[in-house]
């Protein structure tokens, strides 16, 4: 049974921006949605707590925030009667206009006049918040409050945490009055859209598109593709959805008919004649080039680290990486029995010293250090190198000892059509090993890691807090078990 529902809010405005059908089927087919995964989950109680945080920027304010989503009519009344007292500060101010409902992070007032200010949890200001504010200064203006100005408070990249956390530090604020000003037109024309969406009898009829996934994933992909063929051009991988709307409107709707041209980059071109072929891409003499550097000793390593936006530690920034994790398997030769060490941070502490040494004791013996992809523990480990100088020579001589193994298939001298345009470690591993190692562990992605060990700084049950470390352990173990699995499969690949 379908509900109507009429009213708008600003989420849901930006919702129609995006895309006029995801509004529709957001009001009218709610249950169809997809639920947020763990990192979605993780970025909503980020901006959470961001937005608690910054109302310390002007204490002593009134919370008009409603017991539920669906008892706004009360925040309304009660930021009309700290409006009419003009109230120095309030949090979640909310307002309606032509059935448009707003709620404001913080209004203050201040010589007479007030300022909206809008909290985000990031360090840029993005068009997308700019059109959120626009929303917000059109609804709160039509009803009746004149705004002296209206900023964004964003996150300071160059704040260092010491001791205690100083919020003024903390944050910035952005005046974007004139950009709000010269999006109004655009937001009146929205608003007038997502209302005519809204009188429709019948879902309207969208395409599929760059809109799905951008400025936002949509939620409800799953309904929008269910129809849409395995073979058909939208599930074609190492294509944007832009380059793919093109095919789609020259008459290519199947990855089968497409015409391998010079107008494709090599690695279309590799991933296309996979998929058309069914066979495996192979350049065998630069294969058996790379894998003849390959020596034991050898140890398969990788670092999961988390960026949290409220700094944890001393000397630490907002969205640093800080380690926390890795896994280390051994093998000394071909015959010796393949040996496996981990070592994850006790939450609540800054570890990075105890890290350092437990991982300069599990690679004291010579051996190559094979990681899939030197970026993230190149970069971490020259960055605990510069944060604690003693461990400076014998770091970099771990990091010398380094050996990525994701050359072989940045460089496409391999490609599995099963690996389906992914270049992941885990993409990789699928196609290339006959069973998914990955399904045995209850953390799929590095995203869902750092999700997760982030969200266990803000968790006060013990018992889960130590089953997710075990988790974290667990996926991070088969991240190095498949590292060396897929080197094996590229020597006998090579014989």
């Amino acid at each position: 049974m379908r509900i109507k529902k009429n009213s708008l809010s600003k989420s849901t405005l930006i919702r129609s921006i995006q895309c006029p059908k995801s509004l529709y089927l957001y009001k009218n087919y709610f249950h169809l949605r997809e639920k947020p995964d763990t990192p979605q989950q993780q970025r909503f109680d980020r901006g959470h707590r961001v937005g608690k945080l910054a109302q310390q920027l002007f204490p002593n304010g009134k919370d008009c925030s409603p017991p539920n989503p669906y008892s706004y009519d009360a925040s309304i009344a009660a930021t009309k009667a700290l409006i009419q007292q003009q109230f120095p500060a309030i949090y979640e101010a909310a307002f309606k206009y032509n059935g448009i409902l707003v709620a404001l992070d913080i209004l203050s007032f201040k010589d007479g006049k007030w300022y909206a200010h809008e909290v985000k949890s990031s360090i840029r200001i993005s068009n997308t918040y700019l059109l959120d504010a626009t929303i917000q200064y059109y609804i709160i203006t039509k009803s009746g409050i004149a705004l002296e100005d209206f900023s964004i408070i964003t996150i300071n990249s160059d704040y260092i945490f010491d001791k205690q956390l100083d919020v003024q530090q903390l944050f910035c604020s952005t005046s974007v009055l004139q950009e709000i000003k010269e999006r109004i037109p655009f937001v009146e024309n929205a608003i007038e859209k997502a209302i005519d969406t809204l009188s429709q009898e019948k879902i309207p009829e969208v395409s599929i598109g760059a809109h799905c996934t951008k400025p936002y994933p949509c939620d409800f992909q799953q309904y929008c593709w269910t129809d849409i063929a395995p073979d058909s051009v939208w599930y074609l991988p190492g294509l944007s959805m832009q380059e793919k709307s093109t095919l789609i409107e020259t008459g290519i709707e199947k990855i089968q008919d497409i015409v391998i041209t010079d107008a494709l980059n090599a690695r279309q071109k590799v991933i296309i004649d996979a998929y058309q072929s069914k066979k495996i891409h192979l350049d065998k003499q630069a294969l058996t080039a790379f894998v003849s550097t390959l020596q034991f000793p050898a140890y398969y390593f990788d670092i999961e680290a988390f960026q949290p936006a409220i700094p944890l530690f001393k000397g630490t920034k907002s969205y640093e990486r800080i380690p926390f994790l890795y896994s280390l398997h051994y093998k000394e030769n071909s015959e010796s029995e393949l040996e496996h060490v981990s070592y994850i941070s006790p939450v609540g502490e800054d570890n990075r010293l105890a890290f350092i040494e437990h991982f300069l004791r599990a690679t004291e013996k010579p051996g190559q250090i094979l990681v899939f992809n030197t970026l993230l523990e190149k970069g971490i480990l020259s960055k605990l190198m510069k944060e604690f100088p003693a461990y400076k020579k014998q770091l970099m001589e771990r990091i010398n000892r380094i050996v990525d193994i994701e050359i072989p298939f940045k460089e496409l001298q391999i490609y599995h059509p099963e690996q389906q345009g992914s270049f992941s470690l885990k993409a990789i591993g699928k196609a290339l090993l006959p069973k998914d190692e990955f399904s045995n562990s209850a953390v799929k992605t590095g995203e869902e890691a750092m999700a997760i060990y982030n969200e266990l700084f803000y968790c006060n049950d013990e018992i889960e807090i130590k089953q997710k470390l075990e988790h974290l352990k667990t996926y991070c173990y088969f991240d190095t078990f498949v590292l060396f699995k897929v080197v094996e499969v590229l020597k006998k690949i090579v014989k």
